[in-house]
């Protein structure tokens, strides 16, 4: 993958107010970007909320921990996910970025769930409030956040593996401080991954 070189002349700032006026993928048929954000927020949560957490309380308060570890051939296991063009893990958390099919580049945050990595952080809560119950949700929650440095780690070397800059959704509140906990852009329920060419 091509990396840029010199600093971009748009800075974030500009380049997310140009992206949100001219992209009409961003708004995929509604009127507002917020509106397409709230829309896919509720099909991710409808589409994953049906995968039940299979792991037991042991599981999920022992995580899977990685070392910092970037792949361009990543294949999930079980999974037809052809367009992944790059994978990365570091600590209790993985990193995709995938083509979508104009081309532009999309990405999702997942984290270790007990025994497979999960990405929408309302449907990890009720998953394993209604299996395990609160006091072990607050658990595994305060777990992963003393693992957010990985996080951080990861994303900065993800970044830097881009030229282009992949967007997503947020799925929630959360996603959204989440990712600026870590440096990723976010505006108008929007995410943005910057490589560091742009100031």
């Amino acid at each position: 993958m091509s990396k840029g070189f010199g600093a971009k002349q748009q800075t974030k700032e500009q380049y997310i107010k140009n992206f949100i006026k001219s992209s009409k993928a961003l708004r995929n048929g509604f009127a507002t970007p917020e509106e397409a954000k709230l829309n896919q927020s509720r099909t991710w949560f409808n589409q994953y909320i049906k995968n039940e957490t299979r792991s037991s309380r042991e599981q999920l308060l022992t995580p899977k921990v990685q070392p910092l570890t970037i792949c361009s051939n990543y294949k999930p296991p079980g999974l037809d996910c052809s367009n992944i063009i790059l994978a990365g893990f570091n600590g209790q958390w993985r990193v995709l970025i995938f083509e979508r099919q104009d081309k532009s580049l999309d990405f999702d945050i997942a984290v270790w769930a007990g025994c497979n990595y999960r990405f929408h952080s309302e449907v990890i809560k009720q998953s394993i409030i209604s299996k395990h119950g609160t006091e072990t949700y607050n658990i595994w929650r305060n777990m992963v956040k003393a693992d957010i440095d990985s996080l951080r780690e990861l994303i900065k070397v993800m970044s830097s593996q881009v030229d282009s800059v992949p967007w997503s959704y947020t799925c929630s509140i959360s996603a959204a401080r989440l990712c600026q906990q870590v440096g990723i852009s976010t505006y108008r329920g929007a995410a943005f991954l910057f490589p560091p060419t742009y100031r």
